[in-house]
């Protein structure tokens, strides 16, 4: 499949680029690529990053996972790259890596991620609790939830061959383990811009983390409703609202509507979609097919947004 780049700002006259699929230079570029872009990894999710090749003791060894990270529920996130081929012996590597993960304590997770923002650029919070509200917009008031229920296992790579994604097939329809296979291609121009694709190969299956105490701790369940998520949320905020532009709520307050009815819910997304069509949430810009519906009034309060009366400039 051919990559282009449409150049000109005259939609009838312009042209498309052809953009020449090129080699990630070196991983660590891959790893801040997602590092910097915490919706990149997982489609219309936040992610809150906690590590970046944390040190991780095992028995008489270190090993190295390259990023780690937790999703709105608390769940962890690992996430493995290489940025050609994946080896066969990644799949061992990532289990490594779970094993050593599932026995994480609460307390250890905070430790490591208020490492890890000591060294970010991009958060601004000390505190992991602090961190977590502020990307998950939650208010103040609301609990953390319980970390590390469930792990989330990543394979992301610019090839994966047919053993590895074989063998996480297996692992996710015979033992419900939670792990995905990402192909990154990158692509430039003549004129030097550079177009990054990714594609699920094994993951795209509705898949979603949250765990209850009849399931095992890395099983997933899956949500199986035809109508798009989008919708699901929007028909949720006015049922909850009755479409009075004056009652407010949270993303808690969606969620628990939805899952009410939709145990099976992907709940990760909620945000996400409510983020995506608020008219003034910077992350907006995010999320593709934007609807102008939401006004967020502060971090984690939002209502329906009022096109007539609410000046946005």
């Amino acid at each position: 499949m051919a990559i282009f780049l449409l150049e000109g700002e005259d939609m009838s006259s312009a042209e498309l680029v052809i953009a020449r699929e090129t080699n990630i230079e070196l991983e660590c570029h891959l790893e801040s690529w997602l590092e910097n872009s915490p919706v990149a990894l997982i489609r219309d999710e936040f992610i809150l990053y906690i590590g970046r090749q944390p040190t991780a003791a095992d028995d008489d060894r270190t090993i190295y996972p390259d990023l780690l990270a937790v999703d709105a529920e608390g769940n962890l996130v690992i996430v493995e790259l290489k940025k050609g081929r994946a080896p066969r012996e990644i799949m061992a590597q990532l289990l490594d890596y779970a094993a050593w993960a599932n026995e994480l304590s609460d307390a250890q997770i905070r430790e490591r991620a208020e490492t890890y923002f000591e060294t970010s650029d991009r958060i601004q919070e000390t505190t992991f609790d602090d961190a977590f509200r502020v990307r998950f917009e939650m208010p103040d008031t609301d609990e953390i939830p319980p970390l590390n229920r469930c792990l989330r296992l990543f394979i992301v790579a610019k090839e994966i061959p047919s053993q590895v994604t074989r063998l996480c097939r297996f692992l996710r329809t015979s033992y419900r383990i939670d792990v995905t296979c990402i192909e990154v291609s990158t692509f430039k121009t003549e004129s030097g811009e550079v177009i990054v694709n990714t594609e699920t190969i094994v993951g795209n299956d509705g898949f979603v983390a949250p765990c209850t105490q009849q399931q095992h701790p890395l099983s997933p369940s899956r949500w199986s409703g035809d109508i798009p998520v989008k919708e699901v949320v929007w028909k949720a905020v006015q049922e909850y609202t009755q479409n009075n532009r004056d009652v407010e709520f949270a993303i808690r307050d969606i969620t628990e509507l939805i899952l009410s009815r939709e145990p099976n819910f992907k709940r990760n997304t909620v945000g996400c979609q409510i983020t995506a069509d608020c008219v003034n949430s910077p992350a907006r810009n995010n999320f593709s097919g934007n609807v102008d519906r939401y006004l967020k009034i502060e971090r984690g309060k939002y209502r329906l947004y009022d096109r007539e009366n609410d000046n946005m400039e």
